[in-house]
């Protein structure tokens, strides 16, 4: 969906140099699984390790954590849980932007969103 009043800002640090600071490559770690099934706490040991082990900058993002706040109004609804993908899916594009390592713990219900 095109807008012309949309004109995205040119930065001039580039997503390269962002990781190159780091010492590591951004990435997405996913995790995804039934309600209980011990995402976060896998999440949570590897976002552990990455940082103790070999200082890698990470960041994990939890389902209930986004849900009380960027995604608070959405529901349960099959539109409203495509949305809630799609908006992490477009923070984790920042975070990997910004030379991050991103760990996600998300019910992840629909194959085309996975």
């Amino acid at each position: 969906m095109d807008n012309p009043n949309i004109i995205p800002h040119q930065h001039n640090i580039s997503s390269a140099e962002r990781s190159a600071i780091k010492n590591h490559q951004p990435a997405i770690l996913w995790f995804t699984g039934l309600s209980g099934s011990g995402k976060s706490t896998i999440a949570n040991a590897v976002e552990t390790a990455l940082n103790q082990q070999y200082s890698v900058h990470t960041y994990l993002l939890d389902g209930d954590n986004i849900r009380s706040g960027l995604n608070k109004g959405l529901t349960f609804s099959d539109d409203d849980r495509k949305e809630n993908i799609r908006r992490i899916g477009e923070v984790c594009k920042l975070f990997v932007d910004a030379g991050i390592v991103v760990l996600t713990a998300f019910i992840s219900p629909f194959i085309a969103d996975r």
